[in-house]
Formats: structure tokens, C-alpha cells, sequence
């Protein structure tokens, strides 16, 4: 039969479960994430790119809260931080170090290189956002196409009569691939959101 599960904190952790971000210290974005719990010593986050990101930085939980923190454990999507309170906390060595770099947003990728931290196992290739704007441009294309098609067949270009007959309710309907367009610029700004 397991244990009981013993609680190890010298202090009591209080569920919170809201929006934070980190800031690396230098003119990169903040990193978003989410404080899970916290006490008066550390915190229990949920960040972007937990594994990827240096032992010690700033968790900004409002305008007028912050926290230097240093990483005690890292598992999966969550980490476990402490507040640092002076000198003597800044140059205590972190528990673990950080896990091998993987893909990052370039605003990442120079915050982390300032920190010492090498780009060589970064990996090239088009993002998410990139394949989204691709999709978008094609919709619009294709709106404006059944738009133009629909708007000649009814003058009797044998051009568009011929778009019509393939396209069927398209040249009728060209607010269908308009709203797919939509649909795809929303899931362009979305990702294009998250890689920043």
C-alpha cells in the first residue's frame, strides 16, 4: 500500500492558477506563462519553452510584482522556481541545468545567447505562421477568382462559364472559400502569436 504523500515545504503553497510572464533581462519579449501555486519562497509555473530557458530570471506577475527566481526543477511543461532574495542567492549553482536548445522564436534565441547559451542545436525551417499565410493567399486568391468568374459568366465568357461549370456553387458562393480565408487569417494571428 503507498504512503501518504508528505509535504516537504517549509511554507504553504497557495493555488493561483493565472497569467505571468517571464522576462530574461534583456530587450527580448516576455515569455508568457501560467503560476500554478506559489508561496512566500518560490512558485510552480507553466512557461513557454520551460525546458529551454536559463536558470535564473525575472517572473513579472503584475505591474508592480516581480520576482527574480532561480530554477530548482524542471519536469515536462512545469517548473519549480525559488525567489532570490540577495547576493548570496544569485551565485548559489542551480539545481539542474537546462535541457539542450531545440526550435525557438529569434527573440528567444538572442535572450538565450546572452545568457551564454549556445544556438547550435537549433533547427532550420519554416514556422506554423508561415504555412498559415501561405493558406490565406491562396483563399483570397481563389475568392477573388470565383468573385471574377461568377461576375463574367453572367456576360458569357467562355472562361468563366468553363471556372463555373468545375467550380459548381462556388461562382454563386464565393463567401465560402472568403470565409475559409478568415477561418485561416485567425489561425495565422494565432500562431503567429504563440512563435513570438
Amino acid at each position: 500500500m503507498p504512503e501518504p504523500y508528505c509535504e516537504k515545504r517549509r511554507r504553504r503553497r497557495l493555488r493561483a492558477r493565472r497569467a505571468a510572464s517571464i522576462n530574461l533581462g534583456d530587450n527580448s519579449k516576455p515569455i508568457r506563462c501560467v503560476l500554478w501555486d506559489h508561496s512566500e519562497d518560490g512558485a510552480r509555473l507553466a512557461p513557454a519553452y520551460a525546458s529551454k530557458l536559463p536558470d535564473t530570471f525575472t517572473l513579472i506577475l503584475d505591474k508592480t510584482t516581480a520576482h527574480r527566481c532561480r530554477v530548482v526543477w524542471r519536469k515536462g511543461p512545469l517548473l519549480g522556481v525559488r525567489f532570490l532574495r540577495g547576493a548570496d542567492d544569485e551565485q548559489a549553482p542551480a539545481a539542474k541545468p537546462a535541457e539542450p536548445l531545440r526550435e525557438l522564436p529569434n527573440s528567444v534565441r538572442r535572450s538565450l545567447a546572452g545568457h551564454g547559451l549556445g544556438e547550435a542545436a537549433l533547427p532550420a525551417g519554416p514556422s506554423v505562421s508561415f504555412f498559415a499565410a501561405g493558406f490565406v493567399l491562396v483563399l483570397i486568391g481563389l475568392t477573388v477568382l470565383f468573385y471574377a468568374a461568377g461576375q463574367q459568366s453572367a456576360l458569357g465568357n467562355a472562361w468563366a462559364l468553363d471556372v463555373c461549370q468545375q467550380a459548381g456553387s462556388l461562382c454563386r458562393h464565393p463567401e465560402f472559400p472568403g470565409g475559409a480565408g478568415v477561418l485561416m487569417a485567425l489561425i495565422y494571428f494565432a500562431a503567429r502569436g504563440m512563435e513570438l
